[in-house]
């Protein structure tokens, strides 16, 4: 879908909350299996915003990252200006949308491999060394040593970690001597966010030939709910997690990915508060690091900060204890805020 923006940088299709939008003239062609496996209780509201904010995105995204981000992007777009290899992302999150794409399935394989074959011998094999402990000191009358090694400890190390320590230090040496084997580039968008036109995309499998970039549905924000999904644990803990589901259609975006499963629900509701704050272009971007450097690029955040006075580098000039406190203050809103 090509966006034709008007005269106020925004599409008719961007979402405003002020603005009263029709129902689905079109009858459900959601299944009940469906609605079980992706809806639980009613919709979320999309009433008042609260006013603060998931506190891992302000973990991930402070000053000082986002200042170390910029820096990593003018320095891939200088050496592809140069010369170098092409600079084309296909996810990103800016002012105008947020575009998320993931490392394809030989990258995940690989870091899989890696990580998997290094947590398992460090949670396994200190396991194994007290049970050949307690073996060895129960059965005294084994003949020697040599024997129990070579009939049980040997076996195992053979065929059980031997495997493991490969896996990590084929994957380890592979991450550092080959970085762009392990981390290849994307090869497609999965779904997209975009405030200038208000619509919630999603895309086809870009593992699949032919599918990269393709849309698999797409429509404005305003005809999907916010669910907020719960999954107990094999130790009894509840997490949560947003996903967006559209009102008729089958289409079910799981918002995991930039905010990952939590115990902590009101972390969630905070989140599907800022995705309302993003999209809804009759208020400013969210006041975090993380869109800084977008305020001035979009209409009503450059109106609403100029009438303000706001310091354009507010967060940039912020020291990290100035940081630190504010992550504080918006973790104790976040714990006393009545949620509805």
């Amino acid at each position: 879908m090509t966006a034709t923006l008007g005269p106020a940088g925004y599409e008719a299709t961007a979402y405003r909350s002020n603005r009263k939008t029709p129902e689905p003239s079109e009858a459900s062609q959601q299944s009940t299996l469906f609605r079980k496996s992706w809806t639980m209780g009613p919709p979320l509201p999309k009433g008042k915003l609260s006013g603060v904010y998931p506190p891992n995105f302000l973990k991930t995204w402070g000053p000082k990252e986002v200042r170390e981000d910029e820096e990593s992007l003018r320095r891939f777009k200088a050496e592809s200006e140069a010369g170098g290899e092409p600079f084309n992302p296909v996810g990103w999150i800016n002012g105008d949308s947020i575009r998320y794409a993931t490392l394809p399935n030989v990258s995940w394989a690989l870091l899989w491999m890696q990580h998997g074959g290094r947590l398992g011998f460090y949670i396994l094999f200190p396991i194994f060394i007290f049970a050949w402990l307690v073996l060895w000191f129960i059965e005294p009358e084994r003949d020697s040593f040599s024997q129990f090694f070579s009939d049980g400890i040997l076996p195992t190390l053979l065929f059980f970690f031997l495997p493991m320590l490969l896996c990590w230090g084929i994957g380890r040496f592979l991450e550092k001597k080959y970085p762009k084997v392990v981390y290849q580039e994307p090869k497609g968008p999965l779904w997209e966010l975009n405030r200038r036109t208000g619509m919630v995309t999603l895309f086809k499998n870009p593992e699949k030939e032919g599918q990269s970039g393709e849309i698999r549905g797409q429509a404005p924000f305003h005809e999907w709910d916010g669910y907020l999904l719960s999954l107990p644990d094999h130790q009894g803990n509840i997490w949560y997690r947003l996903v967006l589901v559209h009102k008729t259609q089958e289409w079910a975006l799981p918002m995991n990915q930039l905010l990952a499963a939590t115990t902590n629900r009101e972390d969630v509701l905070a989140y599907w508060d800022l995705i309302r704050q993003y999209m809804d272009v009759t208020k400013s971007l969210p006041d975090i690091p993380l869109f800084e450097a977008h305020r001035q690029l979009d209409p009503t955040t450059r109106a609403q900060d100029e009438y303000k006075g706001r310091d354009p580098l507010y967060w940039r000039h912020m020291s990290e204890d100035d940081y630190e406190a504010f992550k504080r203050e918006n973790r104790t809103v976040l714990a006393n805020h009545s949620w509805r």
